[in-house]
């Protein structure tokens, strides 16, 4: 599990994001306290609506805007960074309140009635149950507004030519977003209390302190821990991570699902706890291991896949405490590989399986110009181009037997001989020698393709 808690005072000390400028006509610096803006008018300028119209259709556009924002959170706040849960959740709360906000501009409605939107609240739950203090979550909308901002002026200045009717543009708006913002900052302050406060009581709190100590890899006394999470820690675990296609379900609706697919393993009742929106990770154990036969008779049950969208990743089991860790932290990795794949509602998905990718994609960057430097011209999502990486992973995983490739493929090895070549010609280079690098770029291939 990445860096969850412990966000400390170098990771708070960003200043907060000033709109604007002098020369933006905006409002002077405010401090990290929600106050009430002056002057909250809707703006009357056309090119706020239309701009904002341009927000609600040109999606590419949106997502450019939406990753921006994130980013600027992650430099000011680097701990929400490095656990990828609450980075996730940090660009879901965003999204959803920029959706709020081009709706309410849209719509001409005051700044002061806006409410945080649901994956808001969902983010701000998350806050609260890694033990993040409210200043943190203040820091948020504060910097998510500056970087808001900035983006808004340039569009305005793109659209405005006459300078006064920019002024007044500018000035209407900084008003109408100081609003906003500082609403939607005193309503997540209150959030957060509220939740805090039923957090501290809640036996699901010492559950998830527990569970996130061990995998954090903390020094914990396993007896002690094993008592408080009811599941005896000095076995072999098997650990799972469900989520759906359905970004409307929550993770504790995946918990009957999660349970059914594991019953057949006869483990008893799964340990389970939420890690994010939308994300329940959970584990069973047994003294006398897991057959991988059974392993992979999972299988979820119909009504989940139907109804919820459910899919599962599936570590390798592993025995005691750094077997808890580590077989979370591989379903975890099959996670990522199944959306990287856009795996479908239903899909189980094992490390085992997937460790080549999963290894190989850790930084995605990398892994898409290793896949260019050795598959470029095969990179493609073209029917030609993903029969042609087909044929060759078969050809060399057969040992570079055409005959072997044919019978795996259901075609003629004439046809496996003809693609290969082609395959050369296409890669400007021969394959012998490159067997291994050639492999591991195949297997990284559907993760990063168009």
């Amino acid at each position: 599990m990445d860096d969850g808690p412990g966000i400390d005072a170098q990771d708070r000390a960003g200043s907060v994001r000033t709109p604007g400028g002098a020369a933006d006509g905006a409002a002077a610096d405010r401090s990290t306290a929600a106050e009430p803006a002056a002057d909250g008018a809707t703006p009357d300028s056309p090119a706020w609506t239309e701009l904002a119209a341009r927000l609600s259709t040109e999606s590419a556009w949106r997502r450019r805007v939406i990753e921006e924002i994130t980013d600027a959170i992650v430099r000011d706040l680097p701990a929400f960074g490095r656990d990828s849960e609450l980075a996730a959740a940090v660009r879901d709360s965003v999204d959803d309140n920029a959706r709020l906000f081009i709706a309410m501009v849209e719509r001409g409605v005051d700044p002061a009635s806006a409410e945080p939107p649901a994956m808001a609240g969902a983010f701000i739950r998350l806050v609260v149950h890694r033990g993040i203090p409210v200043d943190a979550l203040t820091q948020t909308y504060r910097t998510a507004h500056g970087a808001f901002w900035r983006t808004w002026v340039s569009e305005l200045r793109s659209a405005i030519a006459d300078p006064q009717e920019l002024a007044t543009a500018l000035e209407q708006g900084s008003g109408y977003m100081f609003t906003f913002i500082d609403t939607l900052t005193a309503k997540a302050q209150r959030l957060y209390a509220e939740e805090r406060a039923r957090w501290i009581r809640s036996a699901d709190a010492v559950r998830a302190q527990t569970i996130r100590e061990l995998l954090d890899g903390l020094p914990v006394d396993a007896a002690a821990a094993g008592r408080r999470l009811r599941h005896a820690l000095d076995r072999e675990h098997l650990a799972v991570v469900a989520w759906s296609t359905d970004g409307g379900v929550g993770a504790p609706s995946l918990e009957p699902a999660l349970r059914d697919a594991l019953a057949p393993l006869g483990a008893g009742q799964p340990l389970t706890t939420v890690l994010g929106t939308g994300l329940l990770a959970g584990w069973v154990g047994s003294r006398n291991g897991f057959a991988p036969e059974d392993l992979r008779a999972l299988r979820l049950d119909p009504g989940a896949v139907r109804d919820l969208g459910a899919i599962v990743a599936v570590g390798t089991p592993s025995r005691g405490v750094d077997g808890f860790r580590q077989a979370h932290h591989e379903a975890m990795h099959a996670r990522r590989v199944a959306q990287l794949r856009l795996a479908p509602p239903g899909s189980v998905v094992h490390y085992d399986a997937v460790a080549v990718a999963a290894l190989a994609s850790a930084d995605q960057e990398q892994a898409r110009r290793f896949v260019e430097e050795q598959l470029g011209p095969l990179l493609g999502g073209d029917r030609e181009s993903v029969r042609l990486a087909e044929t060759l992973e078969a050809y060399l995983e057969e040992h570079a037997s055409p005959r072997r490739a044919a019978a795996r493929l259901g075609v003629h090895e004439n046809t496996v001989a003809a693609r290969i070549r082609t395959t050369e010609t296409r890669l400007g280079r021969p394959l012998a020698g490159r067997t291994t690098e050639l492999l591991v770029a195949l297997r990284v291939l559907p993760l990063v393709r168009g």
